[in-house]
């Protein structure tokens, strides 16, 4: 199948740049791009902020992908917006959408195999053009958006998700009618497109991967043995949302020897004054290597109340071998077994309970250490991930 395909040229574009490997798509697009430059011509299309890390331009040149960047800043991005105030587009898609893109894209396109678009976001780009095309949707975020809203505490955005869950079904849909493959990594999801729009053959279940470095971890240190630990990007909505209901409903439940430590890049206002207001939480910002804490830690919570999609982080710490305990929003796109490969507690008060009992009883809870990580190797891995991507691409080119 691998020489079959070999030498093709594929356009791949995204809303953000796929450097540095931080936050989940910007992670799945590095591994994404790091697979196909082994078998394709790339070459990446991409919505950046206006500071590029020179890392980013090391790492596109070892991987020989060539690249055209569009720096755009915050006000240019609120401006495009401006327009779904009469197209109706969802917020989203506008946010990402710039006529010098487009026309850049327009004039380029003919040259390559296939036209790689990631997220509704950049679908719109290549909509119309008469070239095999994939859209890796990753999830309904429609869906999604529904749960979300009556989960959600942010009174902004209860009021996006308001506006964008209709326009976001209606894109959905006519999107996954007008692509030769449409990707996603949730199972159930890929069931309700399928019902939404009648197609069968062109909606992939794919599942994400975590680095299989992940597998062989083990470096721990003493100091972390009673952190109970999250990790997550801390400028993203969802993760705001789960550490803040951990805090008030789980927190005060917990044995006071129990630290809860919150571990990820960009932390907002309201996490970083956690630290001032409880003498047992540490919130850490970016860390080198956050998973020699993760694997020292007692525990790893993942308590998802709104959001969309799968957890890398929750991956990666399956991956580490680890007990860990998240809520069904978590759960449910991974598909592992409850009681077996991690715990499952939607209630708070169980939750602390649970918590306290792994504190006093480390021991009857550690088959979910080796269990985690033997569902992580036989599921989630970008080798796995790469086998199911080069024959979706292959059928593609058929």
């Amino acid at each position: 199948m691998i020489n079959s395909i070999n030498s093709g040229k594929i356009l791949f574009i995204t809303s953000r740049l796929p450097y540095p490997p931080i936050g989940g798509d910007r992670l799945k697009n590095y591994w994404l791009l790091k697979i196909l430059s082994k078998y394709f011509k790339v070459h990446l299309v991409s919505i950046t902020e206006k500071n590029i890390p020179q890392e980013f331009y090391d790492w596109a040149n070892e991987l020989e992908i060539t690249y055209k960047l569009f720096p755009k800043s915050k006000k240019e991005h609120f401006v495009a917006t401006l327009r779904s105030l009469w197209d109706k587009e969802p917020l989203q898609v506008n946010y990402y959408y710039f006529k010098d893109v487009q026309d850049y894209i327009n004039e380029i396109y003919k040259n390559y195999d296939i036209l790689f678009a990631t997220l509704i976001r950049t679908a719109k780009y290549v909509i119309n053009k008469e070239k095999p095309k994939i859209l890796d949707m990753a999830d309904l975020i429609s869906l999604n958006y529904e749960y979300a809203k009556q989960k959600s505490k942010s009174f902004f955005w209860k009021i996006i998700y308001n506006i964008e869950i209709s326009r976001l079904r209606k894109y959905e849909v006519m999107y996954a009618k007008k692509f030769s493959k449409i990707l996603l990594f949730n199972r159930a999801e890929v069931d309700v497109l399928k019902q939404y729009t009648g197609l069968q053959n062109s909606i992939v279940y794919i599942p994400h991967g975590v680095n299989e470095a992940l597998l062989s971890y083990n470096k721990t240190n003493p100091q972390y043995k009673n952190f109970v630990s999250f990790f997550g990007k801390m400028d993203y909505q969802p993760n705001i949302d789960a550490v803040l209901w951990f805090v008030e409903n789980v927190l005060p439940k917990l044995n006071k020897e129990i630290i809860f430590c919150v571990i990820g890049a960009n932390p907002v206002k309201k996490i970083k004054e956690l630290e001032k207001k409880f003498n047992n939480v540490v919130v850490t910002g970016f860390v080198e290597d956050p998973y020699e804490i993760l694997k020292s830690s007692l525990c790893i919570v993942a308590p998802m109340q709104t959001g969309a999609g799968i957890q890398n982080k929750v991956l990666e710490s399956m991956a580490l071998g680890t007990r860990i305990i998240l809520s069904s929003l978590a759960a449910k796109p991974i598909g592992a077994k409850n009681g077996r490969d991690y715990l499952v507690i939607d209630d708070p008060a169980e939750m602390a309970k649970v918590i306290n009992d792994i504190y006093n009883n480390p021991q009857l809870y550690n088959h979910l250490i080796e269990n985690s990580r033997k569902f992580i190797k036989a599921n989630f891995t970008w080798s796995i991930y790469e086998e199911k991507i080069l024959k979706v691409i292959e059928e593609v080119l058929k």
